[in-house]
């Protein structure tokens, strides 16, 4: 079914853009105008793409959606609902596009893969094991809860850094302040005396002279350096080096390891919960894991479990969840309660997140702290110390 773009005035005159699906561009003038909008356009060809949606925004939409299936509302409308209701206007206009495909006759799953950037793979999937075991709602709930959570781990990380960049921020304008504008007022002040100033002095009136003359070259060796270093990290090679580096990191390493575990282990615990073969599910995480080396650890568990190996030792094989959640693991392995297995184990990870960031910020406070305040101190006593030792008659004291 066509999705048109339309452009149009209420009946108090506001303009309102978005998207509606009919069978023919008179049918969509003829909804819109049932719902008191008055196009002035109407766009099939505007209406196509795909765009990408903020997690929040998912979450907040399928935890609505899970709502009304629950309450027996049909899926097409329920669609509609969330679309009308939905703040981010990229995702409108995808639950609008799938909704047009579900009245084509598509399953939900595969009209949710007319927009694969707003609904990635494995919400896709899970959404195609809900409609094959008669349990949609329960997964769009879970569907839900996991985003959610995911958008609160990455919160906390973020929180975690705002004190960190806000220190460094200051303290590299304080100093910027003392090189560009005290610095030079103290040569001048010098220079009138004819005393001969600290070695410390000298060695910071020559590198502030130098970086004023040349901030536009380190500028361009910074920008420079970050776009080959960004275009490096696309390439498969440059993300397995730099993913291998940020495991080997004395500090962020731990951080970096826990959360992509926690995240295998939720998603493992969702797919096998629902019905999802452990083969699938493992190469479905693999593809959400965050760490490219971590997802390639996965992948070569998938094809030892392939083979008829056992999940467990494979796991540890290639160092993934440790001894304990290993044993965790091999008991729901031989039990078969692998799916809450690993909900153990993703809440023990995501423990461990926590605990992690706030090791790493306790950590990194004071060390910033040190560093940005000696920083502060050597420029400082460098403009001082021939201050204070100024002799107005010419010499030195």
């Amino acid at each position: 079914m066509p999705v048109f773009a339309y452009r149009a005035r209420t009946a108090a005159g506001r303009a309102e853009h978005g998207l509606v699906d009919a069978d023919s561009v008179r049918t969509a003038w003829q909804q819109l105008r049932a719902r008191g909008i008055f196009p002035t356009a109407l766009d099939p060809s505007a209406a196509a793409g795909d765009e990408r949606v903020a997690a929040a925004e998912r979450a907040a939409a399928t935890r609505e959606l899970a709502a009304l299936v629950a309450a027996g509302v049909p899926i097409a409308d329920a669609l509609e609902g969330v679309a009308a209701d939905a703040t981010d206007p990229a995702l409108g206009r995808a639950l609008t596009r799938v909704r047009a495909r579900l009245r084509e006759g598509a399953t939900l799953a595969d009209a949710l893969g007319a927009c694969p950037r707003a609904f990635p793979p494995l919400y896709r999937e899970l959404v195609r094991a809900g409609e094959a075991s008669g349990a949609l709602a329960p997964v769009l709930e879970r569907l839900a809860r996991d985003g959610a959570a995911a958008v609160e781990r990455r919160t906390k990380v973020r929180a975690a850094l705002v004190y960190p960049a806000v220190m460094v921020g200051t303290t590299s304008l304080v100093l910027a302040f003392l090189l560009v504008w005290v610095v030079p007022q103290v040569t001048s002040l010098l220079a009138d005396t004819g005393q001969t100033p600290p070695l410390a002095t000298r060695a910071l009136v020559l590198g502030a002279a130098a970086l004023r003359a040349t901030w536009w070259l380190w500028a361009a060796v910074a920008a420079l350096g970050a776009l080959a270093a960004r275009r490096w990290y696309a390439t498969p090679a440059g993300r397995r080096a730099i993913d291998g580096l940020a495991l080997r990191a004395p500090v962020a390493g731990r951080l970096v390891a826990a959360t992509a575990e926690a995240r295998i282990a939720r998603v493992l615990a969702t797919m096998l919960g629902h019905g999802i073969p452990l083969d699938q599910a493992l190469g479905l995480a693999a593809r959400t894991a965050g760490n490219l080396r971590v997802a390639d650890g996965l992948a070569r568990v998938r094809d030892e479990v392939r083979r008829g190996g056992a999940l467990a030792p494979a796991l540890a094989g290639h160092g993934l969840f440790g001894a304990g959640l290993g044993r965790l693991v091999a008991t729901g392995e031989r039990t078969g309660g692998l799916a809450g297995a690993f909900e153990h184990a993703a809440d023990a990870q995501d423990a461990r997140v926590d605990r992690a960031i706030a090791g790493a910020t306790a950590l990194v406070e004071p060390v910033l702290v040190v560093l940005m305040g000696g920083a502060v101190l050597v420029l400082v006593l460098a403009i001082l110390v021939p201050i204070l030792t100024l002799d107005p008659l010419g010499g030195a004291r």
